[in-house]
């Protein structure tokens, strides 16, 4: 007589970024907050700049993909302070924000950091991976 067998099969799965986050907590949430104080003390680089709008894009690309509103109108809000900068950083050599654009900076950074909380470590390896491409296709495209 044979044995019965489950239909249970264990699926592998990531993590929850809750998890991923809290071993390295400590440095990410410094870089972040420092992404904040950068502009808000009016010391902020291209690096800061850049690493911004590499955090917008990504969550943009994320949210695409989960079709969630709510991201997706955090990211599109995002456009206006990211065009302010580069149009102020064109003209003066410095970056610049009002204070309502600071506090959307603000908003954005929390928001970002709580909603790749709730999400698995995958959704974020995935959507850096197509920022990644995307990016290559520009620089080949420049080339």
């Amino acid at each position: 007589m044979s044995r019965k067998r489950s239909a249970y099969r264990p699926r592998p799965v990531s993590a929850p970024m809750l998890v991923n986050r809290g071993i390295q907590a400590t440095a990410i949430d410094t870089e972040e907050l420092m992404l904040e104080q950068a502009f808000a003390g009016g010391w902020a680089t291209t690096h800061h700049f850049d690493n911004l709008v590499d955090m917008r894009n990504v969550l943009t690309i994320a949210t695409a993909r989960k079709d969630d509103p709510s991201a997706m109108a955090m990211c599109e809000a995002m456009r206006i302070p990211l065009a302010n900068l580069r149009d102020r950083y064109a003209k003066t050599g410095r970056f610049g924000l009002t204070g309502d654009e600071l506090q959307l900076v603000r908003a954005f950074v929390d928001f970002y950091r709580d909603f790749w909380l709730r999400q698995p470590v995958s959704l974020y390896e995935w959507a850096c991976d197509e920022l990644g491409k995307h990016n290559q296709s520009l620089r080949e495209q420049a080339a």
